[in-house]
């Protein structure tokens, strides 16, 4: 079993277990090396989301508290997610996720749930699911030009309800071509990709992000990959990262990136 997990949310954000609680888990478990990365402040689309400066310093007080209480049993590393339009802020390393796109005028989440999305496409895309595609992958093609991330979150987000294809079909050109263009352009800077299988835990799929075929191309360009939660509660850190591996395996992955303590990656065998 992998024994590291960086993406994760506690109460400072969005998430339903304190990082106390978080921690507690992730140590209980068995994880070696565990990150909470808080949201980074949501405010400029969604109203009392995320972390406005005052939070993020009670967060980053509350983990650094918690790492002298770990020392020497686990690793502890304080991260961030950034919003791919929304405020850079500071933390020890940073996740560059793209959760909206900005479309006449209004803040349209990809995840914010399946009917508000689809009447989303019907008035501002004319019910073209591939038009969106196209605007939600260029905008996340920039998502480390505008956050110097150190890794790139959920890249296929737009996905979350269209299991079994249930909106549009994630097979055909309209879809990949801008899919695999801001993968080639984000993997060309060197950023791993993280397999996350919090879509799973939350029950809308069955297979983690990315799918398959983008995880196919990505070892074709000679990408990288993480694999982590997107916990949002202590019962679902490392979430059916068994499962995730062998995706990675069978996409031709052999090594995961993970943090290592003195700053920087380093890569574990599969």
């Amino acid at each position: 079993m992998l024994r590291a997990d960086f993406h994760t949310h506690t109460t400072f954000c969005d998430g339903k277990s304190t990082a106390a609680q978080m921690v507690e888990a992730a140590y209980k478990m068995g994880m070696t090396d565990f990150g909470v990365s808080g949201h980074a402040d949501f405010s400029f689309c969604l109203k009392d989301f995320g972390m406005p400066d005052q939070v993020l310093k009670q967060y980053r007080e509350e983990l650094h508290r918690l790492r002298e209480e770990y020392a020497g049993r686990m690793n502890l590393y304080i991260g961030i997610e950034l919003d791919c339009l929304g405020p850079v802020q500071e933390a020890e390393y940073a996740i560059g996720s793209t959760h909206c796109v900005f479309k006449n005028g209004e803040y349209i989440e990809m995840d914010a749930g399946r009917e508000r999305l689809t009447a989303a496409v019907n008035r501002l895309w004319n019910g073209d699911w591939y038009a969106l595609a196209r605007d939600y992958y260029e905008l996340e093609a920039t998502v480390y030009d505008r956050t110097r991330c150190d890794w790139v979150g959920h890249f296929d987000l737009m996905t979350k309800f269209n299991e079994g294809y249930r909106d549009f079909d994630e097979t055909r050109d309209e879809y990949l071509e801008p899919a695999l263009a801001a993968m080639k352009k984000l993997n060309a800077e060197g950023l791993p990709f993280e397999i996350n299988t919090g879509v799973m835990s939350r029950g809308y799929k069955t297979q983690p992000y990315p799918n398959r075929i983008l995880l196919k191309e990505l070892k074709n360009m000679g990408g990288r990959i993480m694999i982590n939660s997107d916990s949002h509660c202590a019962d679902t850190i490392g979430y059916r990262f068994e499962q995730a591996a062998r995706l990675a395996a069978e996409c031709g992955f052999t090594h995961t990136t993970v943090l290592a303590p003195g700053g920087g990656f380093r890569e574990v065998e599969l």
